[in-house]
């Protein structure tokens, strides 16, 4: 920003530079399409593994999950008292 490169996420970036186009009036999805034909695949079809996702999963690794003690969690009647506190303050 003001004159300086920064660094963008590609989703965003992407998203941005198709609804400039269309904006534009390009046809961004003969685009697009042109790009997939453009590229040949790394390895014949017959060749290519098929995606399962079953094989992705891993059952039983808790890795990285947080686990909320039974004395932090909050009831559904201590959430809506809770609530109703926030907006009372607001209000």
């Amino acid at each position: 920003m003001a004159g300086k490169p920064f660094k963008v996420g590609r989703f965003a970036h992407t998203l941005r530079v198709r609804l400039m186009r269309e904006h534009l009036g390009i046809d961004v999805d003969a685009l697009d399409e042109e790009d997939l034909m453009t590229n040949d695949p790394v390895q014949p079809e017959h060749q290519q593994e098929g995606w399962d996702p079953d094989q992705e999963q891993e059952y039983g690794n808790e890795k990285g999950v947080t686990h909320i003690k039974k004395s932090k969690q909050k009831t559904p009647m201590g959430t809506l008292v809770n609530d109703a506190k926030e907006s009372i303050g607001q209000g």
